[in-house]
């Protein structure tokens, strides 16, 4: 397997230009959340739906025992809640890998541009005063 080599958005921002790094990473940050957000929220949305349309238009079907002694209500409360801890280790992976870098950089910036010397005003131009 080979590895791709380094592109416009592949690898670390570059450290010549910091400031276009950082606002690169405030730009793609709520596309990050929000579209990891969405994924999670319809994965879990559609499993809690089915679950939900399956009770209220065949509930006696629920109370039947296909596996041993569990009724079948039981056995897809227990899937949605896999779904949902699945889905919940699935976000937190993803925001790990791809939002956590970009919060990283921007703190450090952040920290960088508040540790630094104070900088010189700007000397007013000449003129006349009265």
């Amino acid at each position: 397997m080979s590895v791709p080599p380094p592109g416009p958005g592949n690898g670390p921002p570059s450290q010549d230009r910091p400031h276009d790094a950082v606002a690169r990473a405030v730009q793609r940050l709520p596309r990050t959340l929000s579209g990891t957000r969405r994924r999670f929220l319809a994965v879990n949305g559609t499993a809690f739906l089915l679950t939900a349309s399956l009770s209220a238009t065949a509930g006696e079907l629920f109370a039947t025992r296909p596996v041993g002694t569990l009724p079948l209500g039981v056995v897809l409360g227990i899937l949605q809640l896999a779904v949902l801890l699945l889905t919940s280790w699935w976000y937190d992976r993803t925001l790990r890998r791809h939002a956590d870098p970009l919060v990283g950089l921007i703190r450090r910036h952040a920290e960088l541009v508040s540790t630094s010397p104070p900088q010189p005003a700007p000397a007013e131009a000449p003129g006349r005063r009265r």
